[in-house]
């Protein structure tokens, strides 16, 4: 079956998703866990979502715009599973045709006073005192928020200034890629091409977005040497397309993805791969692992615009 026979059937799998519900949003949180050290030094600058390494039992249906679980989310998810259930052939086709879909997607219509809602459920198998528990988390970033503009704050920036750095991006994609870079920074132990793919990660879960620039965003993904895609499902149980950048076992213990919903290509989730085996005997469970396996995943159930914290869509 060729790639693009898969990702029809894929998507033909894959429940309709309202977008503005699903669209990125910042993963918001950093779990850190006791003896990651190599973990540590992939993900330093970077927020982790605190998640975990397994499959959910539960499957997911919309039912008038609204995410619903069938039968309920259980508490506990087995240790890491394996991250694929086949490759999808040409990344750069699959991210091209997002950036089509993307781009014909009408604008979204942003308030200054808007707050972003983010429901998210995620599980971590190196958490030494929930080992591959669930954790559901809601969480309020407001929309315009100068603390975190102009550089106050790194690499963390508020949804207002990555929608006008969205917006602004220019057709050029080495410029795009460039720019990328700058919005986030490197602290120099990445190469060029894993810093472009980071950057340009960190962009393409941004909610909420201009269509035209994220589209953009796709586009620079699909130039990176290496991209890959692959089915994935993800702690949800819901289909996923995993889009990744293989690296070298030497360069740390786990490797970032994320995933994009097959249907909307918008995205649902980020998760870590463990790039070489961990079968210490006298290790914690939760820290032994196989080379390939879901080491730790998180899945975005809800995303919105509100008007007040604390107010749910």
């Amino acid at each position: 079956m060729d790639e693009m026979t898969q990702l029809r059937a894929l998507r033909a799998d894959a429940p309709q998703l309202d977008h503005r519900r699903l669209a990125a949003g910042r993963q918001a949180l950093l779990q850190t866990t006791r003896r990651r050290t190599s973990a540590h030094r992939v993900l330093t600058g970077w927020r982790l979502a605190a998640v975990g390494s397994a499959a959910a039992i539960t499957a997911i249906a919309v039912v008038g715009g609204q995410m619903q679980t069938r039968g309920g989310e259980p508490d506990f998810v087995p240790v890491a599973r394996p991250a694929y259930t086949s490759q999808l052939g040409s990344a750069s086709q699959i991210l091209n045709n997002a950036a089509d879909a993307i781009a014909r997607r009408p604008a979204p219509v942003v308030q200054q006073g808007d707050w972003v809602y983010t429901k998210e459920v995620d599980a971590n198998a190196t958490d030494q005192e929930r080992p591959n528990r669930l954790r559901k988390r809601e969480s309020w970033s407001r929309y315009a928020n100068p603390a975190f503009e102009n550089g106050r704050a790194g690499d963390d920036h508020s949804p207002r200034e990555t929608y006008r750095f969205l917006a602004d991006l220019p057709r050029d994609l080495n410029a795009v890629k460039k720019q990328a870079r700058a919005f986030y920074p490197s602290d120099g132990h990445e190469s060029r091409t894993q810093h472009n793919f980071r950057a340009l990660k960190g962009l393409a879960d941004s909610y909420p977005a201009p269509p035209q620039g994220l589209a953009t965003v796709y586009r620079a993904l699909a130039t990176i040497p290496g991209v890959k895609a692959a089915r994935a499902t993800d702690v949800l149980k819901r289909d996923a397309i995993a889009i990744y950048l293989p690296g070298s076992e030497h360069e740390g213990s786990l490797r970032e993805e994320f995933l994009l919903n097959p249907q909307t290509y918008l995205y649902t989730g980020s998760r870590w791969i463990a790039q070489k085996d961990n079968q210490d005997p006298d290790a914690n469970p939760g820290d032994r692992w196989k080379k390939g396996d879901v080491i730790i995943d998180s899945s975005q159930k809800q995303v919105a615009l509100v008007d007040e914290k604390n107010e749910r869509p």
